[in-house]
């Protein structure tokens, strides 16, 4: 059923008719606001990993890198330089590929229905295994913190 132009009831809340392409733009705004808010948790959860990573290598006696492409690149570039180009490199390919296959979903499903789930996984799933990698590094922090007190 369609509303014929002079209507009333079709202006929306704004004051303003809906054009051809408000909804889209709509939609638009909220995958971008999804994608924003997704790679604002990552790079957050990305930064408490690069940070208690930093700590605890640099001032607790034990700690090592278990990731070997990370270690090779923190005794080419340095801990703080190793950390940060390391982090850059994987939040832009996680955003990368999950960008890429929100899309590729959006143009394959009938209104793209399916890209906001796809881009709540891409940067969901990689957030909390930062968080967790994050939380447990600060336990080894404080391990290391205890020890060190103990002698």
């Amino acid at each position: 059923m369609s509303r014929r132009r002079n209507d009333p009831s079709s202006v929306t809340t704004a004051g303003h008719r809906p054009t051809a392409g408000t909804s889209s733009f709509r939609s638009c705004f909220e995958r971008s606001a999804l994608s924003v808010s997704g790679l604002v948790l990552l790079a957050a959860a990305k930064a408490m990993d690069a940070l208690t990573t930093g700590v605890g290598l640099r001032y607790v006696p034990g700690i090592y890198e278990a990731n070997p492409i990370a270690d090779a690149a923190f005794r080419r570039l340095g801990i703080v330089d190793g950390l940060v180009w390391s982090s850059f490199v994987v939040i832009v390919a996680i955003a990368l590929i999950t960008e890429v296959a929100a899309i590729a979903v959006a143009a394959r499903r009938p209104g793209g229905h399916l890209a906001p789930l796809v881009r709540v996984v891409g940067y969901g799933i990689p957030a909390v295994l930062f968080g967790a990698i994050a939380v447990y590094n600060a336990q080894l922090l404080l391990a290391g913190l205890d020890a060190a007190a103990l002698l």
